[in-house]
C-alpha cells in the first residue's frame, strides 16, 4: 500500500495482483513525506531509496536500534526495517498493513482518503488462487496438494500457517460495506495498458516499468494455464469463496 501526497494517490494493495510490482515501480518517484508500506524489501533490494517518512517510522518503531541490523548484512536489515514499519501500522491497519481493508485505511488516514485518488488492481480469483497457492508453499518441505489447500481454505483450516485464512479474500481491500471504493480498478489481465491509461489521465509521469517482484513461483508451461489445476468441484469451491468479486467484475473460469 502507498499513500502519496506528491501524486495525490492511494494504492490499495490486493494480494497476488501485481501490487508489489506497482509499489516498487512507484517508489522511484515518491515524495519525502509519502508513505510506502508494501514491497519494502523488494524496493530496497533494487537500490531504490525509501522515503524520509518510511525511514523515520522504522527508526522510531525500532527504538533507534535499526542501524545495528546493518551489521548482520543487507538481508537482515531489510527484514528488520520491514518488520518495524509493519508493526508501527498494525494498531491502525490490522494484522497485515500492506493488505489493509479499505475501511481501516479510510479510518486511519481520513484526510488523505477524502482527497486522494484510490487505485487497485484486481485479478480473476481462479487465477489468483493458483498463484497464491504456489506463493504460500514455496518454503514447504512437504507441501499440500492444491486440492488439500483449497479444501482447508474453505474449511477454515490454516494447515499450520500455510493457508492465509485472515487475508485471502481481496474484496475487503477495496470495498466498504460491499461497495467498491477505488476510483480506478485495473484488471490484472490488462495490467500494463490499464495502468498506463490511469497514469496518463491522472497526470502522473510513469515509464511503464513493472518488476516481477513476487513472481516466478508457479511452474511454467502447464497446459491449460490455471484451469489445469482445477477439478469441477474445486472450480465451484473458488466460485463460492469469491462470489462477490466474481459477480461484480463478471469473471469466468
Amino acid at each position: 500500500m502507498i499513500l502519496s501526497e506528491r501524486h495525490q494517490l492511494i494504492v490499495l494493495h490486493a494480494r497476488k495482483a501485481a501490487g508489489s510490482s506497482l509499489c516498487v515501480s512507484l517508489a522511484r518517484s515518491l515524495g519525502a513525506e509519502d508513505l510506502q508500506i508494501s514491497a519494502l524489501p523488494e524496493t530496497m533490494a533494487l537500490g531504490i531509496p525509501l522515503t524520509d517518512r518510511v525511514r523515520r517510522v522504522a527508526l522510531r518503531q525500532s527504538r533507534h536500534l535499526l542501524p545495528l541490523w546493518r551489521l548482520l548484512g543487507p538481508g537482515a536489515y531489510r527484514r528488520a526495517l520491514t518488520r518495524a514499519v509493519d508493526h508501527a501500522h498494525r494498531p491502525l491497519l490490522g494484522r497485515k498493513p500492506p493488505h489493509a481493508p479499505a475501511a481501516r485505511v479510510a479510518a486511519a488516514f481520513p484526510d488523505a482518503w477524502s482527497r486522494f485518488r484510490k487505485l487497485v488492481i484486481v485479478r480473476n480469483p481462479w487465477d489468483k488462487t493458483v498463484s497464491d497457492y504456489f506463493w504460500r508453499i514455496q518454503n514447504c518441505r512437504r507441501p499440500p496438494s492444491f486440492a488439500t489447500y483449497l479444501q482447508a481454505l474453505a474449511a477454515g483450516d490454516a494447515l499450520g500457517g500455510i493457508v492465509p485464512l485472515a487475508f485471502h479474500d481481496n474484496w475487503p481491500m477495496y470495498t466498504i460495506e460491499d461497495r467498491v471504493v477505488a476510483d480506478t480498478v485495473v484488471r490484472f489481465e490488462q495490467l500494463e495498458p490499464g495502468l498506463g491509461q490511469f497514469f496518463r489521465e491522472a497526470g502522473i509521469d510513469w515509464d511503464g516499468w513493472l518488476p516481477r517482484s513476487k513472481g516466478g513461483h508457479r511452474p511454467r508451461g502447464a497446459a491449460g494455464g490455471y484451469r489445469s489445476y482445477y477439478s469441477p468441484e474445486l472450480e465451484r469451491l473458488v466460485g463460492r469463496l469469491y462470489a462477490r468479486e466474481i459477480d461484480h467484475f463478471g469473471y469466468r473460469f
